[in-house]
């Protein structure tokens, strides 16, 4: 079966391609086609956008803010010298995705669902979003996996996002959803046929048990099965021999155990974060700033400065903590934020300070690098073994029933939060169930939910009058009443 046994590989078939505005759209399958329907060390690592929100000032953002959006914009000036003008190998790889691999490479990785979230919070999803539907693309594919294809199709690099995504070295996905590997087929085709689509399988739990969250650090082995992380690991040997094999690179173990050690400590400082946040009331940092720092770190997780940069967010918390400092001092009611970020509009996390003295505490990244991404293991064990671990229930703790229900429940006591607004995604089914079982989890625990249909990224479907009422009621009814 070859070196690269076990992985799904597939080259595409070239498409021709214009210089520089490309015209030739990869053949669709029937299954994506509509009749025009549509809504009227150098730590090279992904940069993300400032997403300090509304009721944000330069003199009330934190230092850490400040110094994340600087390592964000100097990561940006790296990419466009080394990848985009100097041609060093890159790669496209899904969140849920082993991209320690790359990081103990060296090689940067462009994470797919945040380039489209960068791609929204700078106000460019309709834009693209209309170049989809003039293509015949149908109005139900995930928009978090199908906005950053469309920056490819558009091919205008003044546009895009850091000026665009050159041809990468693989797409990486891990198969979930009904249409991902169709859209990874067609995005690899699209840069001109020759890169490879590897997407990674990934075997259920039969036996869940309960909670997983209290086990998964160090008794991962036990957790999810010695059968599934064997199965696991080959696939991962496979992506690293194909990878050696386009760069010329070796994988030195010992660097890998580098980052996965490093990743664990930054885990430790988040849930330092998360003790500090939720122990705290009035709130000393808004959500919108948890992002940017959080997220920052998240995606450079593998290297020392998200370490430092990390530990420094949290003595500055301990700082506005000591000082009293509060971002509400009129706190009344602290909310949940269930399901992926809103990044065209992070100021809507702020907009119920003042007329209800309400905040937003937490969202699924205030801490899942601490919860979800530690894996503990000693100098004898592969840390590969542990890699394996650490991705191979990932999207089912982030939002398939039960992973997600009980994680999130546990927040809701932890953040001491008396209500919880809940995005269930437009175009994900998958998602969409597991975030409604989650709502009745969340219910039958006492913690009153609203539910908000919506894109995290497709600002053209969001009323924002209509949503800022709606919430506003909830409050108003169902926990300030």
């Amino acid at each position: 079966m070859g070196r690269h046994a076990g992985l799904g590989i597939s080259r595409p078939a070239p498409v021709a391609r214009g210089a520089r505005h490309p015209v030739a759209v990869p053949e669709t399958p029937t299954l994506f086609r509509s009749a025009g329907r549509g809504p009227a060390r150098r730590d090279l690592r992904f940069p993300q956008p400032d997403r300090e929100g509304a009721g944000m000032t330069e003199d009330t953002r934190m230092a850490a803010t400040h110094a994340a959006n600087a390592y964000q914009k100097a990561g940006q000036a790296r990419f466009r010298e080394e990848v985009i003008a100097g041609g060093a190998p890159y790669v496209i790889a899904e969140a849920v995705t082993p991209h320690e691999i790359f990081h103990a490479l060296d090689i940067p990785v462009i994470s797919l669902p945040w380039y489209s979230a960068i791609i929204s919070a700078k106000q460019l999803s309709p834009y693209y979003f209309g170049l989809m539907d003039k293509l015949g693309y149908h109005d139900g594919l995930p928009r978090y996996g199908s906005l950053p294809f469309m920056t490819t199709l558009d091919g205008d690099r003044d546009r895009a996002p850091y000026g665009g995504l050159p041809k990468p070295l693989m797409i990486l996905e891990r198969l979930r959803g009904d249409f991902g590997q169709k859209i990874g087929e067609q995005w690899a085709r699209a840069f001109g046929g020759d890169v490879p689509l590897v997407s990674l399988d990934s075997s259920s739990l039969a036996d869940l048990g309960s909670p997983w969250f209290d086990r998964n650090q160090h008794g991962w082995e036990e957790l999810y099965g010695s059968d599934r992380l064997d199965f696991q690991v080959e696939q991962l040997k496979g992506v690293i021999a194909l990878t050696e094999a386009l760069t010329h690179r070796a994988l030195d173990p010992e660097e890998l155990r580098k980052v996965m050690h490093l990743v664990n400590q930054a885990g430790e400082q988040v849930d330092r974060a998360k003790r500090l946040i939720g122990g705290t009331k009035p709130v000393p940092v808004s959500l919108p700033e948890q992002l940017t720092n959080i997220m920052a770190a998240t995606w450079n997780r593998g290297g020392q400065w998200a370490v430092d940069h990390l530990t420094a967010y949290c003595d500055e918390i301990e700082e506005r903590i000591d000082k009293g400092y509060a971002i509400c001092p009129n706190e009344k009611v602290r909310l949940l934020w269930v399901n992926n970020g809103l990044w065209f509009n992070t100021g809507f996390y702020r907009a119920f300070e003042e007329s209800h003295g309400a905040t937003f505490v937490w969202s699924m990244y205030s801490n899942f690098l601490s919860d979800g991404y530690r894996k503990y293991f000693d100098d004898g064990v592969d840390p590969l073994r542990a890699l394996a671990a650490r991705h191979i229930s990932m999207n089912e703790q982030l939002h398939l029933p039960g992973w997600m229900a009980e994680w999130i429940v546990q927040q809701a006591k932890d953040y001491q939060c008396d209500g919880a607004v809940v995005l269930v995604p437009i175009g994900d089914r998958m998602s969409s169930f597991g975030t409604k079982i989650c709502q009745l989890a969340l219910e039958q625990a006492g913690i009153p939910t609203l539910e908000l249909t919506a894109s995290m990224v497709d600002s053209r479907l969001w009323d924002n009058d209509a949503m800022i009422a709606k919430v506003g009621r909830f409050i108003e009814e169902r926990i300030a009443a």
